[in-house]
């Protein structure tokens, strides 16, 4: 038997084996894929519908009511809406950006020998933890302007007492709380990422001379994109539906100066009862969700393809 008749035979054996693969995990996935399906997708497919109805809870029969686009089109043209849309992304974009700067300080401090590092380690998740509504409640009591313990701690220090959830900070205030609960995360993932880095590299780019800030430029940090875009990802997604923290700490206010995009949805939807503009809205988040990760998943997608060839 010739080469040239045996290789063909043996690549339609490997196709054959890589379709019998393929068949078998589709066929273990196919229960859960409809059991997914089925629990998502009529929610979706249900709301989607109501997102294009009149439904308000206060009018009898108003979900049979269809008025097409009409609640799409009146809340991008909400002055409110935009508003949160501004207040989203100031958020987002502020608390992701120290949660990562934070994380990369205290990657690279964990993952130095030193005495106590493990509970150093162990101690860091305690506040990714918590949840969001204990998170909340612990830090509205810290930043109560009468009887809070930041206040107590500035006054015995001589300062004057600072309205931590007042129009000018609250906002600020809350980046904060969000920094503390989050950047344990950031962390974690980057810490995971500095363990995976070759020693044999870092050593020899040492013994030609280059200093510890040359190697976390040029070999660290590179090493590292990936770890810092898929923390980021995942906390901007989370950063964007935060809703527990804000709601306890100000409840959007004073004013609208934290009423995020899921602070307004819950106000359409449970103060105005409008259920119709509340579904419109949440689309339009998602669609907005979309558009701002979707670019940075792509592109980690696409460096982990490149790296596999």
């Amino acid at each position: 038997m010739t080469i040239s008749q045996t290789v063909p035979r043996g690549a339609v054996a490997v196709r054959r084996r890589r379709r019998i693969r393929i068949s078998t995990v589709v066929w273990f996935t196919l229960p859960a894929a409809a059991i997914m399906l089925l629990v998502l997708g009529v929610p979706l497919v249900y709301s989607f519908y109501y997102s294009l109805t009149g439904w308000s809870l206060v009018v009898p029969g108003s979900d049979q009511d269809f008025i097409g686009l009409l609640n799409y089109t009146d809340v991008l043209r909400s002055s409110e809406f935009w508003a949160s849309i501004r207040v989203t992304l100031i958020y987002a974009v502020v608390a992701v950006s120290l949660e990562c700067a934070l994380g990369i300080l205290f990657a690279v401090l964990l993952n130095l020998e030193f005495f106590g590092r493990g509970l150093f380690r162990s101690l860091m998740l305690i506040p990714m933890v918590i949840t969001p509504a204990v998170v909340g409640i612990f830090w509205k009591l810290l930043y109560e302007q009468d009887s809070g313990v930041f206040n107590y701690l500035l006054g015995t220090l001589g300062f004057e007492p600072v309205p931590w959830l007042s129009l000018t900070v609250a906002l600020a205030s809350v980046i904060i709380v969000d920094v503390w609960q989050s950047t344990p995360f950031f962390t974690l993932i980057i810490l995971a990422g500095l363990q995976s880095l070759d020693r044999d590299t870092v050593s020899a780019a040492q013994a030609d001379g280059a200093n510890a800030l040359q190697v976390f430029r040029y070999l660290t940090l590179p090493h590292l994109v990936p770890y810092i875009m898929i923390a980021a990802a995942f906390r901007i997604i989370g950063v964007m539906a935060d809703f527990d923290k804000i709601f306890l700490l100000t409840l959007g206010g004073p004013g609208n100066v934290t009423t995020t995009l899921s602070v307004y949805a819950y106000n359409t939807g449970f103060k105005v009862f409008d259920i119709g503009r509340t579904t419109a809205i949440s689309w339009i988040y998602v669609v907005f969700v979309l558009a701002i990760s979707a670019p940075l998943i792509w592109r980690l997608f696409r460096g982990a393809s490149v790296n596999r060839h």
